[in-house]
């Protein structure tokens, strides 16, 4: 027989079985003891990306842990789970499913919003018997309402609980800016408007939720017309850095089962000077927007510790304070959400002068006592379809 008829007897099953044993094979090399502290010092001594593994949920860490010598090469052992699970064509690799359309989401069960429903309708009363404006934005997350994403088989409640809390929002007046139907109205896809490997909105889609606030607080009367530049996207540049991000979703699954994604810094190109405070990380900084609203140590290129996201904001902080003495609306503005809110309130101090945020997630003060001191004129809570009900909704703003 020659080497052309012994070529043509090889079947798939025999190639899938040689690249199983190199698998492996690579694997029962790589866990040997490396030139141990070198590698895990090396991924873990920057600033910036201990900052971001900070943020990152503990589930996470856990899963990775990146201390540990012996697993110094634990992302390789992802990548390569990744690189045959998409081989083998499946959906589903821990805990996250890809869609339709290429990215990465966990789904969601039903869930009770009566917590969530009553805890907001008493905050979004007291502010308006104290003459204040309140408005409850929800942001869309990665499963759609309006595109059908899911593939056969899985189920998710996201919406459905968002709508449920939403009717019960409308019926007691409170009132409502429902990102999803904006999203759909302007005709984003959530292709274009998510990371594929990340449950949050792109920088750009942040920047566009921005704007959309800002034109329902004007059309509410809440703040005056405010110069077209302030939510023109025209009037902003993004700095792409290519394949450049595994977000949390990619960090379970590696960078061959989905990719990686490319990350932007986006800034204002008008004239800025404004002023950033978070205490907790005793960052005080004063100077233009791309000076003191994003940490640059955050975006490195590390797909399985750094978390760029977490720059927008300088992350998910229990408070922080902007002031922009050169804002067109002097007044005061609390808002109240969780990380999907980092891009839209960084970009809220270009309009208003005086910007206090809070995730109650971390926030440990006294919200009651807090209120009174800062007395905002305008409160907004902002969380996205997969959190409606969370401590940024359920937490006992003022106690009866």
């Amino acid at each position: 027989m020659n080497f052309k008829n012994r070529f043509k007897k090889i079947k798939h099953t025999h190639v899938l079985a040689l690249a199983f044993l190199l698998y492996i094979a690579y694997i029962g090399i790589t866990a040997l003891p490396p030139a141990l502290a070198g590698v895990v010092a090396s991924r873990t001594s920057n600033p910036g990306i201990l900052a971001a593994r900070s943020a990152m949920d503990a589930e996470y860490k856990a899963m990775l842990n990146f201390s540990d010598p012996l697993l110094a090469n634990k992302g390789t052992y992802i990548n390569l789970n990744g690189l045959m699970a998409r081989s083998l064509g499946q959906r589903y690799m821990n805990v996250r499913i890809r869609l339709q359309n290429g990215h990465l989401a966990g789904v969601i069960s039903q869930r009770d919003v009566s917590p969530a429903a009553d805890e907001l309708i008493k905050l979004h009363n007291r502010v308006a018997a104290d003459g204040k404006a309140f408005l409850f934005v929800l942001a869309p997350s990665q499963i759609s309402k309006y595109e059908n994403l899911l593939p056969v088989g899985y189920e998710d409640f996201s919406n459905q609980n968002s709508d449920d809390l939403l009717a019960r929002l409308r019926q007691a007046d409170v009132p409502v800016l429902d990102l999803r139907d904006a999203m759909h109205n302007d005709g984003i896809s959530h292709a274009d408007a998510f990371f594929v490997t990340d449950h949050h909105w792109t920088p750009e889609t942040g920047l566009w939720a921005y704007t959309k606030i800002v034109e329902r607080l004007t059309a509410d009367g809440t703040i005056p017309a405010v110069d077209f530049m302030y939510t023109d996207l025209a009037q902003f540049r993004s700095e792409v850095y290519r394949d450049w991000f595994l977000g949390s979703s990619g960090k379970r699954t590696g960078r061959f089962f989905a990719g990686a994604d490319d990350f932007s810094i986006v800034t204002p190109l008008f004239d800025t000077s404004l002023s950033v405070s978070v205490p907790s990380r005793e960052v005080y900084k004063q100077g233009s927007f791309a000076e003191i609203s994003y940490d640059h140590t955050a975006n490195a290129k590390d797909f399985f510790v750094a978390g760029p996201y977490t720059g927008y904001g300088h992350g998910d902080e229990g408070f922080t304070a902007y002031r922009n003495a050169l804002a067109p609306v002097d007044m005061k503005l609390l808002s109240i959400g969780d990380s999907f809110g980092n891009i839209p309130f960084t970009f809220l101090p270009l309009v208003i002068s005086s910007c206090d945020e809070l995730d109650m997630r971390a926030y440990t003060d006294d919200f009651a006592q807090y209120y009174e001191t800062y007395d905002p004129d305008i409160v907004i809570v902002l969380v996205n379809n997969e959190t409606v009900v969370q401590e940024n909704t359920t937490h006992p703003f003022f106690v009866d």
